[in-house]
């Protein structure tokens, strides 16, 4: 197969590919853009007295009069930080559903399951 087997899309392209999905579904969703990467240590402090967290999920979802909360990671070799564990396991404590989703198609089927 050569080395056309090993490519495999980034977490952008899952995470843009899933979002399509959910425009075509027509769900409300939205996104906490918490990577807001700065040089600027005065930008920094804004974003925390803002309440930017590291390892917030990805993408939030409303689905069957609830909303539950996504982590988009690659198919293969995306790791989930000590940050993105600590929120998962608060979230779902708190009646959040938060899954770890590999993959679009992982993304989608935990929605659909949602809409049965």
């Amino acid at each position: 197969m050569g080395g056309l087997d090993k490519i495999q899309p980034t977490e952008y392209a899952e995470q843009v590919a899933f979002r399509q999905w959910l425009d075509l579904m027509k769900l409300p969703y939205f996104r906490v853009p918490n990577e807001t990467y700065t040089k600027s240590w005065r930008q920094k402090r804004m974003n925390t007295e803002l309440g930017v967290k590291a390892g917030v999920p990805d993408i939030f979802i409303c689905v069957a009069g609830r909303v539950v909360a996504v982590e988009m990671k690659r198919i293969k070799g995306g790791v989930v930080s000590p940050h993105q564990k600590e929120w998962i396991e608060t979230l779902n404590e708190h009646g959040l559903e938060t899954v770890v989703a590999r993959g679009a198609s992982e993304a989608i089927e935990f929605i659909e399951r949602k809409l049965k």
